[in-house]
């Protein structure tokens, strides 16, 4: 017997599905969450769109922040009930390159809870190595320390990571920043750290449209 004969019309259908499926309705109603990532549009001339690549390294001298860098710059791995999007920008082979991802949690209590847990840990994440094998092995020394950024969304925190093999080192100015159920995950990556100016307008602005998908 279909639900709608059973139930005596398609209203009373309806108004059952929706009871049963409260967050499925809500989701439904809410901007993707791509709409909240930066575009050309928003950057300084000169950036496209490019695909960053995950190399996996074959040991770390501290697992736990190694880990934790992949998960916030790669997304690895996912986290069950959160929904990711992402986008990533270069001016060339040698930079610079601007990544953004953005996750939306089942609530702003999980993203606050989530976004407290990476602070704690990169807290504790000043220096560590990664190596990787292979054809090209090669040896790379990852420092962290915190950095002075007017603050962006609810909440939010900034770091200046340094990456170097000995012959030569780039930085990243890292952001996580919180609004409501949204968390960002901005990093500015560059040969020569961006000024201040250019990094905190870049951020203003992913704040501003990660706001825009946030509840």
């Amino acid at each position: 017997m279909r639900l709608t004969r059973a139930l005596g019309c398609p209203v009373a259908a309806l108004t059952l599905v929706a009871a049963f499926l409260p967050g499925a309705a809500r989701a439904s109603a809410r901007p993707a969450l791509s709409y909240g990532l930066l575009t050309t549009a928003d950057l300084p001339k000169g950036y496209v769109a490019f695909r960053p690549t995950h190399k996996p390294y074959d040991k770390a001298s501290s697992p736990r922040c190694a880990a934790l860098l992949d998960e916030l710059d790669f997304s690895k791995p996912r986290r069950k009930g959160v929904e990711y999007a992402s986008t990533a920008f270069t001016k060339g082979q040698f930079g610079p390159w601007i990544t953004e991802t953005l996750r939306r949690y089942p609530s702003a209590h999980a993203a606050k809870k989530d976004l407290d847990g990476a602070l704690k840990t990169l807290s504790g994440c000043s220096s560590f190595r990664i190596a990787y094998s292979g054809k090209k092995p090669a040896e790379i020394t990852m420092t962290i320390q915190p950095i002075a950024m007017p603050k962006v969304g609810g909440q939010s925190r900034a770091v200046w990571i340094t990456v170097s093999d000995g012959s030569w080192a780039y930085g990243e100015v890292l952001v996580l920043a919180r609004t409501g159920d949204v968390m960002m995950i901005l990093g500015q990556l560059a040969f020569k750290a961006p000024s201040p100016q250019t990094a905190d307008g870049i951020a203003a602005r992913a704040a501003r449209k990660m706001g825009a998908v946030a509840d």
